[in-house]
């Protein structure tokens, strides 16, 4: 007769908890995931609304990601390029910045100084060949913010200010830009390398992807985990898992309550956004480009008709747009706010026409603290024997860094069973 099998319990099938199953089921270790809501994705989400693929808070994919391109099927995915540049919003008009080597043309014929002098353009030559190669956040240099970074690597208070500040602000989720420099640089290189990109069918095909991979019976929805502990898990309705192994594979903040202190260091506040949705019969010709608050008098920080991108995301003859907000206001007259300040950039009789879908506050929407510690490196995946974490905020806050912590939180199971990973 053979000997059972460890068992293995993953907690959470958000990316990092799939990336992680991959190693394990490629290995033939089978496994039971526990997720607390309906679905896989985690934070990667996308709901059906009349029609129209709603993600979960403005989210776009970066195509370079190299543990991405490791694990992914992107011919799959479909993935539909976003135009690489940005309409930014300075002194009443769009003003035009498009990558000089994506678009040369389109790049020699906008140019002007409102946005970035041509001091700036070589300065952003030269941060292009800085991170050429790149593959991670680079950890020979010291650690600093980005607006420090960029204001001592050359660039111009206006360039600063005026683009970087909403571009980078948008991906960060805060405009004063201190987060990691070394998180900026990794995320300049993935965009200069691949630019950026949309599943044809939403964000949620991400997991989607990974969880088509998984053994029948494996994953358990509509599983919230009351308590963790070495060898035990149990939930909310008070079921009791047993198991070998214990992969914690949720976001910071639920990990902070479930698993016991590893060290002394405080849960920051998560950052949060707010992204609205609006439906419209008709927009203007024009490029599936990103729109940028040059201005920085908000609240929208940035604009994309996501239905350009690909028209899956809205029905036939309608288009889609998302309205992204830094933060999570309160204020029950947000959406007036909002339409007032899309009618400056868009003309009031085209907003006054647009169809408010839905919006959806992300409270946890990014840890503060791995964005602000990257010099410190991973966190280890095993907590204790038997216990073990990963997620984006174990490595760094991105899809490549839930998908790049999974893995390894696999191989440190596999390498407790005495197994090298097949991967």
């Amino acid at each position: 007769m053979s000997e059972a099998q460890p068992k293995i319990v993953i907690v959470g099938a958000g990316l990092a908890g799939l990336a992680c199953a991959r190693v394990l089921a490629a290995a033939g270790r089978p496994f039971t995931i526990l997720e607390a809501s309906n679905a896989v994705g985690g934070r990667v989400r996308t709901d059906e609304v009349d029609g129209f693929l709603l993600d979960r808070g403005f989210q776009i994919f970066l195509p370079g990601y190299p543990e991405a391109r490791r694990v992914l099927d992107y011919e799959a995915l479909d993935l539909r390029s976003i135009y690489r540049g940005a309409d930014v919003f300075v002194k009443n008009r769009f003003h035009r910045m498009a990558d000089p080597l994506a678009h040369p043309l389109a790049a020699l014929s906008n140019f002007n100084d409102v946005i970035a002098s041509l001091r700036d353009k070589w300065t952003t030559l030269l941060l292009r060949k800085e991170v050429f190669g790149l593959r991670a956040p680079p950890v020979d240099i010291q650690e600093m913010e980005t607006e420090d970074y960029l204001r001592d690597f050359g660039f111009s208070e206006k360039m600063i200010d005026r683009f970087f500040r909403p571009f980078f602000g948008g991906v960060f989720l805060e405009k004063d830009l201190r987060t990691s420099a070394r998180m900026m640089l990794f995320l300049f290189a993935m965009f200069d390398r691949a630019g950026s990109a949309l599943p044809a069918r939403g964000m949620q095909a991400i997991p989607e992807q990974l969880a088509q991979a998984l053994p029948p019976g494996s994953l358990r929805l509509n599983a919230p985990v009351a308590a963790v502990r070495a060898g035990e898990v149990t939930l909310d309705t008070g079921e009791v898992f047993h198991a070998d192994h214990v992969i914690v594979a949720v976001s910071e903040e639920v990990a902070h309550r479930l698993l016991p202190a590893t060290d002394n260091t405080p849960l920051l506040p998560s950052r949060s956004t707010t992204c609205m949705y609006f439906a419209t019969d008709s927009l203007p010709p024009g490029d599936p480009i990103l729109y940028l608050d040059g201005d920085g008098r908000g609240p929208v920080n940035s604009v994309l008709a996501l239905s350009r991108v690909s028209p899956h995301y809205a029905p036939p003859g309608q288009h889609l747009l998302s309205a992204s907000i830094i933060g999570a206001p309160s204020s029950t007259e947000l959406e007036q706010v909002v339409r007032e300040q899309m009618s400056q950039w868009f003309g009031a009789d085209a907003v006054s026409k647009w169809r408010q879908l839905r919006t959806y506050q992300i409270r946890h929407a990014q840890p503060e603290s791995r964005q602000l510690r990257l010099g410190e490196g991973p966190l280890a995946s095993v907590i204790q024997p038997g216990l073990y974490r990963c997620g984006d905020w174990c490595e760094n806050i991105s899809i490549n860094g839930a998908l790049l912590s999974g893995r390894r939180c696999g191989e440190a199971v596999m390498r407790a069973l005495g197994e090298p990973s097949p991967d």
